[in-house]
């Protein structure tokens, strides 16, 4: 049994191996520092500030990495992190969280709502202060179009990201005026709280051509304290501004301007005073530009994020169908190396542990990689002999018993440092067993409409991110198919799952003991080592560069979202 031919290392596999012989988080922390320094992270650091201290009016220049055009979240193409930044901030939600996971109905649009003791009802008092722009008000109809195309009820041809959490949904019933409802469901669902975290108007819902383009660059109807958007295709823009028809609190700036650039522009971007506000991450170029400005005109914010960065494999690929092939790669590509090159260069903890479904603040985390987490390529090379893909003698890769390559798809954002770092290094690692990488690099707008989310691609590594504080929604990305002949994954961007898998998802929806749920989750994150979907690589930082005279934006951890009217400069 051969494992590879010996080769010399690329610089930048030179660069990982340099990192990690400097130890995690940048200053030789032992792994007992790292554990402890990663505990004492904060739940959110949103450079706080009262309402009363803040100035009225002004602008707010947010960085983001994409230019994004669907922005219905519910259709496939716009489950997208920048796509819920402006969602967020435009149209009702039901539910608000604060960083420790608790929550409560957004009283803007949710007066009151509430289980029975069966679980089988969830009732909802509607604000009858809340209308659309278009001067419409937000009814029970709304909720209930909602619901049912969420579901996959809806007549007609919707491209329905995830079912998750609607599928529960027996019947949407009115209540005494236009203004109350209840769901009734076919059993009980513990995370209701996590149903309409985005609420369209009913005609947007119902109708399949408005449910495709309604939302297409555009921004038709809102219900938000901000709206009236402006889409600037040439200058990758999203302008909204404050609603001055919105019964809340009033927003605090007059306008937030969504700029889409490369990640790595965007720290050059604000010490040129182009931007205000942005996600450093791991952008190790752009953290040596700015280390010196913190506390000198500029904010650093070092939270718990609610994400992890990880590499996908897409199962429905030829090469990547069987499961051995799939671990034999989990086993060769070290993830301490590429932690340490992310983390490292911008002094964040490392502490090589990573959970899909819950983060480390939570109750029940814990790491649940087991053998597959470590670096074996012995044993990766003998599981992918066993596979039919063979090294022949003097060869470089393995091919089967038909003369093919084992050649695999690695598609990385040519706007992100790190995405191409670690695309290399995964080449370098996996070629020491054999395995062919090609790395392409594609415009960021792309990455995900034209590779990942229609499959085109066999390898990625990108970021998910909660948007509440609970776990089985997860199943949109886990989970699936959608469709009974298997075609249909929605938000799985693996393209792959089992039985199991989706079983257990039910039972976690249905849960509400919190140690049983947190062994149901990790049942399921260890499943998901076994059948690698992903490769988990690390917590995502939650590391914010904002103007310091900047206040109640920045990481938001568990609490997965801003109080966007509570944004605003200090009072000069």
């Amino acid at each position: 049994m051969r494992i590879g031919k010996a080769r010399y290392l690329a610089p930048v596999m030179a660069l990982a191996l340099m990192a990690t012989a400097c130890g995690g988080g940048g200053d030789d922390q032992s792994a007992e520092e790292a554990q402890q320094a990663a505990a004492d992270l904060p739940g959110e650091d949103l450079n706080p500030a009262d309402r009363d201290d803040l100035q009225d009016g002004g602008d707010f220049v947010w960085a983001l990495s994409e230019y994004e055009d669907q922005h219905n979240m519910a259709h496939v193409q716009g489950n997208k992190g920048d796509v819920r930044r402006v969602i967020a901030a435009t149209m009702p939600k039901a539910s608000i969280y604060d960083a420790e996971g608790n929550y409560y109905p957004d009283e803007n649009y949710v007066l009151d709502y509430g289980v029975s003791d069966d679980g089988l009802e969830v009732w909802y008092e509607l604000n009858p202060d809340a209308v659309w722009s278009d001067g419409e008000p937000i009814t029970w109809e709304d909720y209930e179009a909602n619901a049912i195309t969420r579901k996959g009820d809806a007549d007609g041809d919707f491209e329905i990201g995830s079912t998750a959490g609607y599928e529960w949904i027996d019947e949407v019933v009115e209540g005494d005026d236009e203004f109350s409802f209840t769901l009734t469901m076919t059993d009980p669902f513990g995370e209701w709280p996590t149903l309409f975290r985005e609420l369209y108007p009913k005609e947007y819902m119902e109708d399949e051509e408005l449910f495709a383009e309604g939302y297409y660059r555009d921004l038709p109807v809102t219900a938000g304290p901000f709206g009236e958007a402006e889409f600037d295709e040439v200058a990758e823009r999203i302008t909204i501004h404050k609603n001055e028809d919105w019964w809340g609190d009033e927003a605090k700036l007059d306008r937030i301007i969504f700029d889409a650039m490369d990640s790595n522009a965007m720290a050059g971007a604000f010490d040129n005073g182009e931007i205000d506000g942005f996600y450093l991450g791991y952008d190790l170029a752009g953290y040596e530009r700015l280390k010196e400005r913190e506390g000198d005109g500029a904010y650093f914010t070092r939270a718990i994020n609610h994400g992890h960065r990880f590499v996908a494999l897409n199962g429905s690929s030829p090469r990547l169908e069987d499961k051995a092939v799939r671990q034999a790669i989990a086993l060769s590509i070290d993830r301490d190396i590429l932690a340490e090159v992310a983390l490292g260069s911008v002094e964040w903890p490392i502490t090589g542990e990573v959970n899909r479904l819950l983060r480390s603040s939570q109750h029940g985390y814990q790491d649940n990689s087991g053998d597959l987490g470590d670096v074996d390529r012995e044993r990766a090379a003998e599981m992918l002999d066993e596979a039919g893909w063979t090294l022949d003698e003097d060869a470089e890769y393995r091919t089967d018993d038909e003369g093919e390559t084992l050649t695999l798809n690695y598609v990385v954002s040519e706007g992100l440092d790190i995405a191409r770092d670690e695309g290399d290094i995964t080449r370098e690692q996996l070629a020491e067993v054999g395995i062919e990488v090609n790395v392409q690099q594609v415009p960021a707008n792309a990455l995900f409409t034209e590779y990942i989310t229609p499959g085109n691609y066999e390898m990625a590594a990108f970021v998910l991110t909660g948007t509440s504080p609970f776990s089985s929604s997860t199943v949109g990305n886990y989970g699936g198919p959608l469709d009974d002949d298997g075609e249909e994954w929605g938000n799985n961007n693996m393209r792959h799952s089992t039985e199991e898998i989706n079983e257990l998802y039910d039972d976690l929806a249905m849960e509400t003991d919190q140690d049983e749920y947190a062994r149901i989750a990790n049942e399921i994150d260890a499943i998901l080592w076994d059948e690698v979907l992903t490769i988990p690589l690390f917590e995502r930082p939650g590391f914010w560069v904002l103007d310091e005279n900047l206040h109640n934006f920045g990481e938001f951890g568990l609490a997965s979202d801003y109080k966007y009217e509570d944004i605003g400069w200090a009072q000069e």
